[in-house]
């Protein structure tokens, strides 16, 4: 046989079609890749692994030297390998191992020769296809491998890690599936602590390929290494659990180190799909049993920081958001963590592609060692610099560059520029907002930090329920655009609700046809243009993702009509004021001289607290100026290629980077419509962290993050979007996936609010505490759990949503 196929079992090839016994060694990784390399190594070692062979990387270089591509760049590779002509022989060869599998079907998956190395995993960096049934699947399965090669974020892994591309290729193994009833992953050390006297397993039902990928959270066993002793939810069984334990232990034995498997469990056995070294593990802690057992009551008892996240990214950020601004201010976060000495891991450990387009975010592991302490010199001065960064002056660099950058942009005619001169608008946007970032960013920590000192002070002075309504109260009536917002679509409702006509209107139309209805009126046509005006105030204003492939405030005004229908049940739409001036009072009352001697440290903590929390609020949305804006030139953008052909909307210019948009037109069309399957794959139950990384969240039980204070009995309303802004009613608990300033308007309706995401910091939790309206914050499964019309007890003070059985609706008032 000419070395096109392998056999992973050397069994069923006659013998003078067989290579080395079917068993290729080490020296091979350069024959079948890190994939293969595991897999025939596995069965050369006796373990279960299913039927199946290996394309080898000679078929691969063969067809892209007759296709003059050797010489190449990734951009041209990735375009033109998909369609590639094969010849016949290699055809024949994968078509005939193909028949031998006599498979239902059949997996195929990448193998490259830079793959699965004790150094890095490459692991999720190559494509593989599952459940495929015919000859032509498996070969077009197999030129998709072969293009997986060269996408941006395979590229800039191998240059990460300085692997060497110029002898790269790429090998692929097609394998009969397991009907797998259970599947999953097993790591024979556990990847989070280091510890090596555990065994961690993740499993769900069906397939794994969802856990792999990150798009499903499965269940979570851990074991003793030593005794086995089972403890999680052994969804497969805790006899197959220790069984795979077993055989994960005899695989880390036989290879040394350990091991990253890949199990599906099928009719009573158990197959391997793959092994490798398990990378990038940290060194085992100390102390580090104590220490586990310690982190797990800490997960399961409150909220991971990281749900905060969740916020700005509800869905999937679009291939456009990943290359202007996701990636850059993540290598951004990396590199300035690096800079002080401390280890991260490269960007793509970090941001995750699960699917074409779709990623998720692994909150890096921080590696530490006496080296690092080298670097914290150095680093010190720049941190503390950006620790003190002066509000005003962040304000005025932002009014001298962004500010007027964004609202030229905004008004440009874009007729008379290029396609390269709209990229470069928009290049000059995003570098312009990424310069004032840093900064900003550092200027957030101290008000957060001088809260948290303020609220410990306050504690032993006051009391702890007392302290918690004061703290409330002294950051109430924030001076920044999000209560200015708020206040100026208040006297929107209020200049409707006076006027019978268009009261009228909003009783009877829907907010989508509000405008034609206002527009036939003088007084409505007023009322249009002071909506006009508080979109060109507010407009800029992401509706749920921070993104230029989805609509700004701006573009929907029937949301700020919504919001007018839904505040029009309020009979005071205002939030109360004075709230923080009556807590200085109180506080300036109170007897005693520890309170007295205290009173000057807690005002300028409280001030400092202000003065950066409405700063986060003004310069966030000054941020959100930038992918409001530029979406406004990409647009344009998509408008011209929708003319030439290449996209069917110019919307769909969202699912493509700026290095892709000169692709041959059948190629863009191909790559939009398959990221716009996987982003609606991915959009249910969706987490830009995976869910198994936030803490635990029990069935039946609602918990998270105290944000504002005091408790509340009412009834449920679920909302899920701003479609459904007009459904709440008022008295009820708003309960939502996410929030956003654009949502802070309902709090004024809410009786409470109960959000999956977020924490104490999050725009929701300054708002309610504006309202005075008890807040719980990063629940995670309040919208699964909770249903409309339940009636409920909101604990703020605790962090817990209970259902009652009380028919009244009461609340414990707090700074009202």
């Amino acid at each position: 046989m000419s070395g096109y196929t392998i056999d992973l079992h050397g069994r069923d090839v006659p013998e003078d079609e067989r290579q080395d016994g079917g068993a290729p060694s080490a020296r091979d990784v350069e024959l079948i890749g890190g994939k293969g390399l595991g897999l025939t190594a596995l069965t050369a070692a006796g373990f279960p692994v299913p039927n199946g062979f290996v394309i080898t990387t000679d078929a691969y270089r063969e067809v892209v030297a007759a296709a003059g591509l050797t010489a190449a760049d990734p951009a041209e590779m990735r375009a033109q390998l998909p369609t590639i002509a094969i010849s016949a022989p290699i055809t024949e060869q994968i078509l005939t191992g193909y028949a031998r599998l006599k498979a239902a079907a059949v997996a195929v998956r990448s193998s490259a020769t830079a793959e699965d190395l004790a150094g890095a995993s490459f692991a999720g960096q190559y494509d593989s296809y599952l459940s495929l049934s015919t000859g032509q699947e498996v070969l077009d399965a197999v030129r998709n491998c072969w293009a997986s090669l060269w996408t941006p974020r395979a590229v800039d892994y191998r240059a990460q890690h300085g692997a060497d591309d110029r002898r790269l290729a790429m090998a692929v193994v097609v394998q009969a599936m397991v009907p797998a009833q259970w599947a999953g992953v097993l790591f024979t050390a556990d990847p989070v602590s280091g510890r090596r006297d555990r065994i961690v397993l993740e499993a769900v039902a069906g397939l794994g390929e969802a856990l792999v990928s990150g798009t499903a959270t499965g269940e979570h066993v851990d074991l003793d290494k030593t005794t086995l002793a089972v403890r999680g939810e052994p969804g497969p069984g805790a006899a197959v659990v220790r069984e795979l334990a077993e055989l994960g232990l005899r695989v880390e034995q036989e290879f040394g180190g350990p091991q990253d498997l890949e199990w599906a469990y099928a009719d009573g056995k158990i197959w391997l799909l793959q092994a490798r070294p398990l990378t990038a593990l940290r060194a085992e802690p100390a102390s580090g049993r104590s220490s586990r057992r310690r982190g797990r009551r800490d997960r399961q008892s409150r909220p991971s920081p990281f749900a905060v996240t969740a916020d700005h990214m509800p869905q999937p950020p679009y291939p456009m958001d990943l290359a202007l601004f996701v990636r850059p201010v993540l290598r951004a976060v990396l590199g300035a963590i690096a800079s002080t000495g401390l280890t991260t891991p490269p960007l793509d450990e970090v941001l995750v592609e699960i699917d074409d387009g779709v990623v998720q975010v692994i909150p890096p592991k921080i590696g530490f060692d006496r080296r690092a302490l080298l670097g914290v010199p150095a680093a010190l001065p720049k941190v503390v610099g950006l620790l003190r960064t002066r509000t005003d002056v962040w304000r005025a660099r932002s009014a001298e560059t962004l500010l007027p950058l964004a609202r030229r942009l905004d008004t440009e005619d874009l007729d008379r520029l290029s396609d390269a001169e709209l990229l470069d608008r928009v290049g000059e946007l995003f570098g312009t907002a990424g310069r004032l970032s840093p900064s900003r960013f550092g200027a957030v920590p101290i008000g957060a930090a001088a809260e948290q000192v303020a609220a410990l002070l306050l504690r032993p002075l006051v009391g702890t329920p007392r302290a918690k309504r004061l703290r409330a109260d002294l950051m109430a009536d924030l001076d920044c655009v999000t209560s200015r917002a708020n206040a100026d679509l208040a006297r929107l409702t209020r200049t409707v609700r006076d006027a019978p006509e268009l009261l009228a209107a909003y009783r009877e139309r829907e907010p989508e046809e509000l405008g034609e209805r206002l527009a036939g009126s003088e007084s409505g046509r007023q009322l249009l243009l002071q909506v006009d005006r508080y979109l060109a105030d507010y407009g800029y204003r992401e509706l749920a993702l921070l993104t230029v492939g989805q609509p700004s405030l701006r573009e929907r005004p029937e949301v700020v009509h919504t919001l007018i229908k839904g505040q029009l049940e309020r009979g005071d739409d205002q939030a109360p004021r004075d709230r923080a001036i009556r807590a200085r009072a109180e506080l300036a009352a109170e007897p005693g001289l520890i309170v007295g001697a205290l009173r000057p440290v807690l005002g300028k903590l409280f001030d400092t607290a202000r003065d950066r929390t409405a700063f986060r609020e003004d310069s966030d949305y000054q941020l959100a100026m930038v992918p409001s804006v530029a979406r406004r030139l990409l647009l344009e953008l998509g408008r011209r290629m929708v003319r030439r052909g290449a996209l069917a909307d110019p919307n769909d210019i969202a699912f493509l980077e700026p290095d892709e948009l000169d692709l041959p037109t059948d190629r863009t069309q191909e790559l939009v419509a398959r990221r716009k399957q996987a982003r609606e794959a991915a959009l249910p139950g969706y987490s830009i962290i995976p869910a198994h990384l936030l803490g635990s969240a029990a069935a039946g039980q609602v918990r998270g993050t105290p944000a504002s204070p005091g408790s509340y009995v009412g009834i449920v309303r679920v909302v899920h979007d701003e479609t459904e802004f007009a459904t709440l009613r008022a008295g009820e608990v708003l309960v939502c996936p996410y929030t956003n300033p654009l949502w802070t308007p309902l709090f004024g309706l809410a009786g409470a609010v109960v959000v999956d995401s977020g924490g104490a910091a999050s725009h929701a939790a300054i708002v309610a505490r504006e309202y005075g309206i008890p807040a719980v914050m990063g629940t995670q499964n309040a919208t699964r759990e909770l249903i409309d019309g339940q009636r409920v007890l909101v604990d703020a003070d605790r962090g817990t949503v209970t259902t009652v059985g009380s028919s009244r609706t009461t609340r414990t008032p707090v700074g009202r």
